[in-house]
């Protein structure tokens, strides 16, 4: 027994002793290759903000070709919507284009199609979804019109893991391969190899792949190495792979650079002055179709043959070569109310572009846990002329399930100054059933526990309100607004409905009988001022638009309710003012905060407490985040149950750093976000809600919890669809 135990000791310990032989140096070599390829990356890093301003400018000309592989289709492929971008014939197609290319930096891109070519592929392919991923300078922290997160040497290690794979010697340099393995699955997060050349420490050329919403992409792009197209890309490989519900599609792009004029970064050349104009920031410009059909120009003008598939598609397309940037308007009705039912759809017409939401389209469908499931349609007309004056109509209607109320909204604006931005808008609409002052005066004895708006009949009046607004730039980044509104305040009930009414409920006093039966009209002129200071702007043909500001935007809104004009009977003053601001603090990180306040001045006759930057949402719109910068549990009475407030809404948003314990759950959000929102009034002194949300490409969803006086008071949850919009 002991000689056979000694011979399993010593079987046993020499089967450790040759494992760790073998596995010890295996781990030292894996030890090594890792800490190998993470000190290459650093060093890339530590040269990037070099790199990244290296090139001040230059023109290129581009060469793109691509073409759509139908592998798998059903009846779903008609109705796609259009963001899908898929031919609802579902039929192979071929596309080819030169592009003018123009860069000044950091990331200012202009670029105009010159000329097209091919088969059933939109234009709008090109220009929405292959030139986000032409357009590269990867050295920034945020790569692909800031999709794709390259994060500094400070934070990338949390996001990925570097695994060096081998060495080659090419072009003179040696060129170290090192596999890019992200931690956590997420859209904006890629895996693939870099190539980093030794010594310079710059990419020579990346393969990368990841998710862009509903199609997996991958990207192989190779960068200049000599003198005169050092940095820049030279030519990438793009492929598009949609596989969803059924249907597969494929889409290949193959694009080559040819550069006119690169010009370095000059050094000592002093601070530049500040350029707020952003027109050239990733703009892709396009007046006309340029549909090329000589075979000659395209011969002349290729950088690579093409292929044998390539040829079979453009020959099949040679004699109905067709291009279409939207649907024709008058193609196919059938196509029109088919695709139209489930998606949204747009159209153009002239001068005239429309688009209209879609019938019985899901994406228009929120919920909210005050509301209920909403859904609404819209319809949207613009016509412009050569000037850039414009005509807008947006008409919109909804439906609040939990209410039962249908609420519609009819915009219409003339744009009539595009410079200066002047327009002139109207606007007719109805708002949420209101109580007039009568009714505040009653409850402002009561403290907030002891009022419950579901023992009153608050329905005392149908609210409609008509506006005309006038907006006026006077200066960069400082708006003028005046206008008029009209207000009716139409009662729910008929004098012959109330005195019944008072009959049988002894309970309800006779002068808020009175008040269901009392019509009231406002005439309210208004006069404001918006400034936001180093306004950055964007000129969209001749249209100037704001793009966003490093300060905060202030404004103010005086009222005035006159008596005696157009039937008005209520005379009373009003003031509003705001201030907003977003602040990035990090890489895909920003914080945001909106702080308004108003108060009813001089009343001096019965008037209904309205606030325009404090009520009721019924649709899922506001600040800059559709479920940003609202009340989302506060019932729909408190906006009017008080003559003054004061609100406070902050929001920080992050890439996934909460989700990241749930490796699963992370592989689809873009982000998640943190709410606090405060209100005070008289009646209401101390309302707070806490939330907390994630969202994606495809929407956004949160749940938040509220309390009153520190107390809790009622949790729920909202969703609203973001696809497509």
């Amino acid at each position: 027994m002991i000689k056979e135990a000694t011979y399993k000791y010593l079987y046993t310990n020499f089967l450790l002793h040759l494992a760790f032989f073998f596995l010890f140096p295996s781990m030292l070599l894996a030890k090594d290759v890792y800490n190998r390829a993470d000190s290459i990356i650093l060093k890339m890093l530590e040269n990037r903000d070099f790199y990244g301003k290296y090139i001040e400018k230059y023109d290129a000309t581009a060469y793109i070709k691509g073409d759509r592989y139908i592998k798998k289709k059903n009846v779903l492929y008609h109705y796609a919507p259009d963001f899908l971008y898929l031919d609802k014939k579902g039929k192979n197609a071929f596309i080819e284009s030169i592009i003018d290319i123009r860069f000044n930096a950091p990331n200012y891109f202009t670029q105009q199609i010159l000329a097209v070519n091919g088969s059933k592929i939109s234009i709008n392919d090109i220009k929405e979804r292959t030139m986000q991923f032409l357009n590269v300078n990867i050295y920034n922290p945020a790569i692909f019109n800031n999709r794709i997160l390259i994060p500094g040497a400070k934070d990338i290690f949390k996001y990925y893991r570097f695994e060096y794979l081998s060495g080659v010697d090419t072009l003179n340099h040696r060129i170290h391969q090192i596999r890019v393995i992200p931690k956590i699955r997420s859209q904006q997060l890629i895996s693939g190899i870099f190539y980093v050349v030794d010594s310079l420490w710059t990419i020579y050329q990346m393969d990368v792949e990841g998710k862009w919403e509903f199609s997996k992409f991958r990207i192989e792009t190779e960068f200049g190495l000599p003198e005169k197209d050092f940095l820049l890309p030279v030519k990438t490989a793009i492929t598009f792979r949609l596989n969803l519900l059924g249907n597969d599609v494929i889409n290949h792009y193959f694009s080559s650079f040819q550069y006119n004029d690169v010009i370095k970064q000059q050094t000592n050349t002093g601070k530049k002055k500040i350029n707020y104009d952003l027109s050239d920031y990733f703009n892709i410009s396009v007046d006309t179709i340029p549909i090329v059909k000589d075979e000659a120009f395209w011969e002349k003008n290729r950088t690579v043959p093409l292929t044998s598939y390539e040829k079979s598609l453009w020959e099949d397309g040679r004699e109905k070569q067709n291009i279409p940037d939207n649907p024709h308007w008058l193609q196919g009705s059938w196509n029109f109310f088919s695709q139209g039912i489930v998606s949204s759809k747009r159209f153009k017409y002239n001068d005239s572009q429309m688009s209209y939401s879609g019938l019985i389209n899901p994406l228009k469908l929120a919920y909210s846990q005050l509301d209920g499931v909403v859904y609404w349609q819209e319809f949207r007309y613009k016509r412009a002329n050569q000037a850039g004056q414009a005509f807008y109509i947006n008409p919109n209607v909804g439906f609040v399930f939990r209410r039962k109320q249908l609420y519609f909204s009819l915009p219409v604006q003339w744009l009539f100054r595009p410079l200066k931005m002047g327009e002139i808008d109207f606007t007719f609409q109805n708002k949420n059933q209101a109580y007039n002052s009568s009714f505040i005066d009653m409850i402002e004895k009561e403290t907030p526990d002891s009022i419950h708006f579901e023992d009153f009949n608050l329905e005392y009046y149908r609210h409609y309100t008509s506006g005309l607004k006038v907006q006026y730039e006077i200066a960069n980044g400082l708006l003028l607004n005046g206008g008029i509104n009209y207000n009716w305040y139409m009662p729910v009930l008929h004098k012959t409905q109330a005195v019944t009414k008072l009959r049988d409920d002894s309970d309800i006093p006779k002068d808020v009988t009175d008040l269901m039966t009392d019509r009231y009209r406002i005439f309210l002129p208004t006069a404001g001022l918006t400034w936001t200071p180093r306004q950055y702007y964007r000129m969209s043909g001749k249209r100037k638009e704001y793009a966003g500001s490093s300060f905060p935007t202030l404004s103010v809104e005086y009222s005035w309710g006159l008596r005696g004009i157009l039937g008005s009977n209520s005379n009373y003053e009003q003031l509003e003012a705001d201030i907003q601001q977003k602040i990035p603090v990090g890489l895909m990180s920003n914080f945001q905060y909106y702080v308004s306040a108003g108060e009813f001045l001089k009343t001096r006759s019965l008037y209904f407490a309205d606030f325009n930057l404090f009520q009721k949402r019924n649709f899922p719109t506001s600040w800059d985040d559709p479920i940003g910068g609202v009340f989302h549990l506060l019932r729909s009475e408190w906006y009017n149950a008080s003559r003054s407030y004061i609100q406070t809404h902050l929001m920080f948003q992050f890439p996934y750093t909460l989700l990241r314990l749930f490796k699963n759950v992370t592989k689809d959000v873009l982000s998640e976000r943190i709410y606090l929102s405060q209100l005070y009034t008289p009646i209401l002194p101390c309302y707070t809600e806490l939330g907390y949300g994630v969202g994606n490409f495809i929407g956004d969803a949160g749940i938040f919890v509220s309390f009153v006086r520190g107390k809790y008071e009622s949790f729920g949850a909202t969703f609203t669809f973001e696809l497509g919009k």
